[in-house]
């Protein structure tokens, strides 16, 4: 098979014998790589993609052949890497924590990040002292003592705050108020 590139031969016909000579082997050659046949037939795409947009002309098939299968080598290795890099960082958030990426637990984490910072949002419109207290407790986990200690209050007045954020924020988020509940349990007891 031939390819005239010095003659003007029809596009099509010519676009054919590049289809029918080159794109089986520079999927296999792809494949190779990333050892993914879809991601391999993806990147062979895009090449030939890249060459009828490019309108690039060539001496010869040899430096045709050339140019494809180092465009298809370069595509794949720097595919191989995203992906790679790509699986470290999912792989880095999985071990932090590992339920995130289970299908139900994923709905899960999102849906509770969304009422994190929707009760954020109402903890903002608190009064100072009460929204402080609300975080050190609810956020940081401190216990009434280490926060009557850090805010130099009385323990008393640690839960009276406690309580006026709970209420406060119980109105605020009256329509979620039971997902808030059922989702942080520990930290409204």
């Amino acid at each position: 098979m031939s390819i005239d590139f010095k003659n003007e031969q029809d596009e099509r016909e010519r676009w054919a014998l590049i289809y029918e000579r080159f794109y089986q082997p520079l999927c296999y050659f792809s494949y190779s790589i990333l050892n993914d046949p879809e991601k391999a037939r993806d990147i062979v795409q895009s090449v030939l993609v890249k060459l009828w947009q490019e309108k690039i002309e060539f001496e010869n098939l040899e430096h045709l052949q050339n140019y494809l299968y180092k465009s298809v080598r370069n595509t794949s290795i720097n595919e191989a890497h995203t992906a790679s890099n790509r699986s470290r960082i999912l792989k880095g958030l999985a071990e932090r924590n590992p339920d995130i990426y289970k299908q139900d637990d994923h709905f899960h984490a999102i849906v509770k990040a969304e009422l994190y910072k929707r009760i954020l949002d109402e903890v903002a419109k608190l009064p100072d002292k009460t929204a402080q207290v609300f975080k050190l407790a609810f956020l940081e986990h401190k216990t009434n003592p280490e926060i009557a200690e850090m805010l130099s209050i009385s323990i008393n007045t640690v839960k009276v705050h406690k309580n006026n954020a709970k209420k406060a924020l119980q109105l605020a988020l009256k329509d979620l108020y039971p997902l808030v509940v059922l989702l942080w349990w520990d930290v409204f007891r």
